[in-house]
C-alpha cells in the first residue's frame, strides 16, 4: 500500500522526506512488527522496538524527534480516529455481514465460538487497535460481531442489530439463580451454568453458531456467576456453602441484574457493595477499596453479595487470598 494513499485516507501530514514509499501491513503491537510494516504509535516508548523490527512508517499524534529519516513519519490529530479510518478503508473492499450485539451476546460469542468451525465469524475487539491482526485473514462473506454500534457504524456502516429475536422456552427449571434447565424446540438443555436472565442471548448466539458449541465452556461465562465463600470469606468449592459473591463491572447491566436478584432471591439477605461514591440514602454500601471486603463481610450477615464496579477476576483474586482465624494461643 502506498504511503501517499495512507496519508490521504487518514488526513495525515508527512513529517520528513523518506526514501520508502510503501508498506505491507499495519501493526499496533511493536513486538509483532515485521520489515515493511506501518506501525501506529499509541505509546512513545514502543517506537524504538518498532523501528528495530523493521517498520517502514510510523503514525503518531505527538511531535517527536525523528530518529530514522529513511522511514516515513506521519503526524495525525488523533490516533484513535486514524485507526477507525484505516479499518474502514480496509473493510470497504470486502463484502461482509456485520452485526452489533449487547455485551452478553458478545461475551457468549467469545466463549462459544470454535476457531476452526466458525472461522468465518470475526469478533471485533473492544480495543479497536487490536483488530488489525485479524484483517489480513478476513475473507469475502465473513461476519463481523461488534459490541458497540457506534464503533461498527464508523468502520462498516452497513450493519444490523443482532438481538432481535424472541424464543418460546419450555420446561424451565431454575435450579438456582445461576443454573438453569429448559427446552427449546427439540433441544433439551440440562443444568446449564447460566442464569435464566440470559437465556435469550444464549439462544441468539447458540443458534447463530449452528448449535455446534461445547456448552461446558459456559463455565467461563462470568455474568451472574457465583463465587462461593466460607465463614472467613475465602473462596471455596462451587455450592459448598450458602454464601456467595457476584461481581459486575458493566454499569449497563447492574440495574437489570439487581432487579432480577430482588425478584428471584427475594427472601435472601443480599448486600450491595461498591467502591464508588454513592448517595447517603442509597441501599448500596460503600467500601474504600476492595481490600476491605473480607474484614467487612466477616462481621456481616448475608447470603449473597452483589459487588458493583469490579469484575469477576478481581473479586475472585481477592477472596482467594487466604484468611486465617487468629489463634487463642
Amino acid at each position: 500500500m502506498q504511503i501517499s494513499s495512507i496519508i490521504d485516507i487518514i488526513d495525515g501530514r508527512l513529517l520528513n522526506h523518506p526514501s520508502i514509499s510503501f508498506i505491507y501491513s499495519i501493526k499496533t503491537n511493536p513486538r509483532k512488527v515485521k520489515e515493511g510494516d506501518l506501525f501506529i504509535v499509541e505509546h512513545e516508548e514502543d517506537i524504538h522496538t518498532a523501528i528495530k523490527n523493521g517498520a517502514f512508517a510510523l503514525i503518531t499524534q505527538k511531535n517527536i524527534n525523528i530518529t530514522d529519516d529513511e522511514i516515513a513519519w506521519i503526524y495525525v490529530d488523533s490516533v484513535n480516529e486514524t485507526i477507525k479510518k484505516l479499518i474502514r478503508y480496509l473493510l470497504s473492499n470486502k463484502r461482509l455481514t456485520a452485526f452489533y450485539c449487547n455485551d452478553i451476546s458478545y461475551e457468549l460469542f467469545k466463549i462459544l465460538k470454535k476457531p476452526t468451525v466458525h472461522s468465518n465469524i470475526k469478533i471485533v475487539p473492544k480495543e479497536l487497535s487490536k483488530f488489525f491482526k485479524f484483517l489480513d485473514d478476513l475473507e469475502e462473506n465473513d461476519t463481523l460481531i461488534c459490541s458497540d454500534q457506534r464503533v461498527l457504524d464508523d468502520i462498516y456502516p452497513v450493519n444490523f442489530d443482532f438481538n432481535t429475536k424472541k424464543y418460546e422456552i419450555h420446561n424451565l427449571i431454575e435450579h438456582s439463580i445461576f443454573e438453569t434447565t429448559f427446552s427449546f424446540k427439540e433441544r433439551y438443555f440440562s443444568k446449564l451454568k447460566l442464569s435464566s436472565l440470559y437465556i435469550t442471548e444464549f439462544l441468539d448466539v447458540y443458534s447463530f453458531l449452528g448449535f455446534n458449541c461445547d456448552l461446558n465452556k459456559l463455565k467461563k461465562f462470568n455474568y451472574l456467576k457465583p463465587i462461593f465463600v466460607d465463614k472467613l470469606i475465602n473462596h471455596t468449592d462451587y455450592g459448598k456453602t450458602d454464601k456467595f459473591l457476584i461481581a459486575q463491572n458493566n454499569k449497563e447491566l447492574i440495574s437489570k441484574e439487581i432487579n432480577y436478584l430482588k425478584t428471584k432471591y427475594k427472601y435472601a439477605r443480599i448486600i450491595y457493595l461498591t467502591t464508588e461514591e454513592i448517595d447517603d440514602d442509597s441501599e448500596y454500601i460503600h467500601l474504600s477499596s476492595l481490600d476491605e471486603l473480607k474484614s467487612f463481610l466477616k462481621k456481616a450477615s448475608f447470603n449473597a453479595v452483589y459487588f458493583m464496579g469490579v469484575d469477576y477476576d478481581e473479586l475472585y483474586e481477592q477472596v482467594s487470598k487466604q484468611s486465617i482465624e487468629p489463634s487463642l494461643i
